[in-house]
């Protein structure tokens, strides 16, 4: 049985394990593959001609489950086959079986088990190349990167191949305090190995991980200096340049390495990425060339689609989409965006049937909100619970998202008795949830249930007494439905304390100084708040405080202003009419907007 036989592993078939008819190992040298996740590939361990080990004969129990390993891959059990190769390793400290169950495990992406089977491969023969960059690798994987470089520089002394450069990008993933460390350790190597463009590459990612663009920038261009067609060097001169505002420069040097390489993916990739930030149409040209090079890729097919998508290009999108579904890649994804794109054609049934076919990930979410929001849109209420109780049954730990999603959608469209029954049910199912809790104060506000409102307010606070934004929207309706000014000033007062800086709570306290008779204290406030967050509710107050001020011409001012920021805002035209007797036209397709009000924006993150 030779060990060779997981030379070349393309596909979990080629794992299938063949017997030959002496049962023993023999040493064979493997082009280690990559496992640590990098910004560039690493050149492999050039294959060494080593000395052949000599065969043995194992024990019978041994040879067994050598033999169970075998026939287990054969039919695609490979758990079994790693498993029984990992304990024979340990059991024989045999070179052959711990070489072949690193790699197998490896190529299983089994991390745990790869480390400890390169870490005992290196006590069995340290002088092995490969056994030394499996282990960089696999330590560099799990976070252990001063023990990485270790081995790392172990190669470098014996005329192999390091992977310094993919130890700095596994740092992306370190504390500050090992990235420190690390950098120490770089350092030290460079007054060695001065000109080792890995350790200068290395050193530039460590150095922009540490937010040090500028040092980062000088090692990149170090690197370019011993190697000029560097790419690795070179994509990373192209981020930090845009990182640091230098996009034109960026480009400039691309676009150069570009026109000498231009079957290179990495730099058209980083290209395209850059382009992306502020040239939609030449991004694209170059997403599409990357397509046409890469045609099955499915990453880069997803980036064409969304740009196209972006840009508007819905028959080009869809082509994209689809043929990512074609791959079976991103499929969720894929079907999410071509149930907006057929939301964006009125195509309502289409949009329906992709949105149902997205599975749990980040464009579940979004897709369950879609389809609520077109079911409640065409008055199909029940059809929309129905589907959140199932959604809430298969996902029993978001449940409390998926109330809080249907009762967002029903308010959208002023079905507030139906938002908060549901919420009533969540809160029965959570009785603590403060966000719940939070949502239906704010529903039954709407429905003019002040008591209620207060309450559930106030529960809130019992639960968190510094919750800013309850206390807040407790004083804010006291000063805004009631009369009981002085109580709310107070409560605005803590909140304010708790967050000196929100605009939400700034505007409640100018609205509460406006109710209390203070102008000048409440033009002084709602002017700043106006200022840091400009929104039509703030613009409703300032205004209206600037008319009974006298200052009509402002207010009316101030009004417009808001409007703009929100043509379907109804607060505006009401305290228009209220104020000046005026009534403006009705607002159309008030539902197709909801209004995300200073009061309410923050809701969610503070009582999370």
């Amino acid at each position: 049985m030779n060990s060779c036989l997981y030379k070349h592993l393309p596909t979990r078939k080629a794992l299938t394990l063949t017997l030959i008819s002496s049962l023993s190992l023999v040493g064979c040298s493997l082009q280690p593959t990559q496992t640590v996740e990098a910004p560039e590939p690493e050149v492999p361990v050039e294959e060494v001609a080593e000395p052949e080990v000599p065969t043995r004969p194992f024990e019978a129990e041994t040879l067994y489950a050598l033999l169970v390993a075998e026939m287990a891959g054969s039919r695609e059990r490979y758990d079994i086959a790693l498993g029984n190769y990992m304990q024979q390793a340990h059991k024989t400290q045999d070179p052959g079986v711990t070489a072949r169950a690193t790699r197998i495990a490896r190529f299983l992406n089994a991390r745990q088990a790869a480390l400890n089977g390169a870490l005992l491969w290196i006590q069995l023969e340290p002088d092995n190349n490969e056994a030394r960059f499996v282990a960089a690798s696999e330590l560099a994987q799990s976070g252990r990167l001063i023990e990485a470089t270790d081995q790392s520089e172990y190669l470098l002394n014996n005329n192999s191949t390091p992977i310094f450069q993919s130890i700095a990008a596994s740092a992306a993933r370190a504390t500050d305090t090992q990235r420190e460390q690390l950098m120490v350790r770089f350092q030290h190597l460079l007054e060695q190995y001065p000109q080792n463009t890995q350790l200068l590459v290395g050193m530039g990612l460590l150095k922009q991980q540490h937010k040090d663009l500028d040092a980062a920038l000088n090692y990149a261009r170090q690197a370019l200096d011993e190697d000029e067609a560097l790419i690795p060097a070179a994509v990373l001169e192209a981020k930090l340049l845009h990182q640091l505002d230098r996009t034109d420069e960026a480009l400039d040097r691309l676009a150069l390495l570009l026109s000498k390489h231009p079957e290179n993916k990495r730099l058209r990739l980083q290209y395209a990425r850059v382009l992306a930030s502020f040239d939609l149409e030449k991004a694209q040209q170059q997403f599409a060339m990357l397509v046409e090079q890469n045609p099955n890729d499915p990453e880069l097919i997803f980036s064409l689609a969304l740009i196209s998508n972006e840009r508007g290009m819905l028959t080009e999108a869809k082509k994209h989409f689809e043929k990512l579904i074609s791959l079976d890649s991103r499929r969720s994804s894929a079907h999410y965006y071509l149930g907006r794109i057929a939301e964006k054609e009125d195509d309502i049934n289409t949009a329906l049937e992709h949105y149902i076919q997205v599975e749990p990930g980040p464009d579940f979410m979004p897709a369950l909100l879609q389809t609520t929001d077109i079911l409640v849109s065409q008055n199909e209420v029940e059809a929309a619970n129905k589907r959140l109780s199932a959604a809430r049954e298969r996902f029993p730990s978001q449940a409390e998202r998926f109330y809080l999603l249907e009762s967002e959608v029903l308010s959208k469209y002023r079905q507030l008795d139906a938002a908060e029954k549901i919420l009533t049910e969540g809160i029965d199912q959570f009785p603590a949830s403060t966000q719940l809790l939070y949502g239906r104060a704010m529903i039954n506000e709407q429905r003019d249930l002040i008591e209620l409102t207060e309450s559930d307010l106030r529960t809130i606070l019992k639960y968190d007494p510094n919750n800013a934004t309850a206390l807040n929207a407790l004083g804010y309706t006291l000063a805004d439905r009631t009369d009981r000014y002085e109580e709310a000033y107070e409560l605005i007062s803590q909140a304010l304390n708790i967050k000196p800086d929100d605009p939400a709570i700034i505007d409640s306290m100018g609205w509460v100084q406006y109710r209390l008779g203070r102008l000048d204290e409440a033009l002084l406030r709602l002017r700043q708040a106006m200022q840091m967050f400009p929104d039509h509710e703030i613009a409703a107050h300032l205004g209206e405080v600037l008319w009974v001020s006298g200052e009509k011409e402002e207010a009316r001012s101030i009004w417009a202003e808001g409007l703009k920021l929100n043509p379907n805002s109804h607060i505006i035209p009401g305290v228009i009419e209220r104020m000046t007797g005026e009534a403006l036209p009705e607002q159309p397709n008030q539902a197709d907007e909801p209004e995300e009000t200073a009061k309410t924006a923050d809701a969610g993150e503070e009582t999370n």
